[in-house]
């Protein structure tokens, strides 16, 4: 059994990313800077354990109301069909009704992976009341945050209701 830790809970510091949650095969975090939250897979990992893991992310999600996330998972071993379902129908579908706005995440995995990933949606999994989540696929971290980057600018609060 690994152990689970939770790292820290306070995201206010200016800037940074900020832990969240760490053990041997999850990893946790929020960049305040990028307003991102980071998933991080790593090696073979159970249904109970990605289960549990997306229940932290979740709560993360909640918390923080946050609509850009980075799932890496370059160093996850595959998963079982039905749980990667569950992440679709469940996970992503009670994000969409949280925030009850657009999500997009960015998924950073090898090019072989991605149609194991996808190749069993009928895109129903990935709406909610006229709200998306919008998926793409990276091979890199890097280049995962600057689409999320360019995908949610903040909109500007300095402007009258007319735009000007």
């Amino acid at each position: 059994m690994t152990e689970n830790k939770l790292v820290a809970t306070d995201v206010s510091a200016e800037g940074q990313t900020v832990e969240l949650h760490q053990s041997g095969f999850f990893s946790l975090s929020y960049s305040e800077e990028d307003e991102t939250l980071i998933v991080r897979w790593r090696g073979e990992v159970s249904s109970e354990e990605l289960r549990n893991g997306y229940v932290l992310v979740m709560d993360h999600v909640r918390q923080l109301r946050v609509r850009k996330w980075q799932l890496d998972l370059q160093n996850r071993d595959t998963i079982r069909g039905e749980d990667q379902r569950w992440i679709f129908e469940h996970v992503f579908q009670e994000a969409l009704r949280v925030l009850n706005c657009d999500i997009f995440v960015a998924v950073v995995l090898p090019v072989f992976l991605l149609d194991g990933l996808v190749s069993e949606l009928s895109g129903d999994e990935l709406m909610h009341d006229g709200n998306f989540l919008i998926m793409q696929h990276f091979m890199y971290r890097e280049e995962a945050q600057r689409w999320l980057n360019e995908m949610h600018q903040p909109k500007p609060s300095n402007l009258s209701p007319s735009g000007y």
